[in-house]
């Protein structure tokens, strides 16, 4: 009875601790969208930037951006002091695309507040959950522009 009892309180401790932990499991991003996404807001909106590349970004991360090698520690190494030096900048993301493994996110990047700042489009490739490539052309916003459409 005793033996009973004791796997009885056991199997209740797994089974709470499991349904603690569901509302998490649940919550992880599961689409190419939502995982580039979600990483996108943690590294530039929150900057926590170590977390988002542990969770997000595949070791062996390619780079087309010329002026950044490939792999995650450029990344690592790059914005910390971007940030500590401009602490006010934004950056919108203005909208999300995905088709297949590829997502586009164009966004607006602003040194402070008072910058116009560089419309710029973000394009990453995903294999198995994890960011593996990484595409990007920016575009500084124009004082006085041509025509009056905005750019996004």
């Amino acid at each position: 009875m005793r033996m009973k009892l004791k796997s009885l309180a056991a199997c209740a401790l797994v089974a709470s601790h499991c349904l603690a932990a569901a509302p998490a499991l649940a919550a992880a991003p599961q689409s190419n969208k939502e995982i580039v996404t979600a990483f996108f807001r943690m590294m530039f909106q929150d900057r926590e930037i170590d977390e988002a590349v542990r969770l997000y970004v595949s070791p062996n991360y390619v780079q087309h951006n010329p002026y950044m090698r490939d792999g995650v520690g450029p990344m690592v190494d790059f914005f910390p002091p971007y940030f500590d030096q401009h602490p006010q900048a934004i950056v919108e993301i203005k909208r999300v695309i995905a088709e297949g493994d590829l997502v586009v996110i164009h966004n607006q990047w602003r040194d402070s507040p008072e910058d116009r700042g560089q419309a710029v489009v973000d394009i990453f490739r995903v294999d198995k959950g994890k960011i593996v490539e990484h595409w990007d052309v920016s575009q500084e916003i124009p004082e006085n522009p041509a025509n009056q459409n905005g750019m996004f």
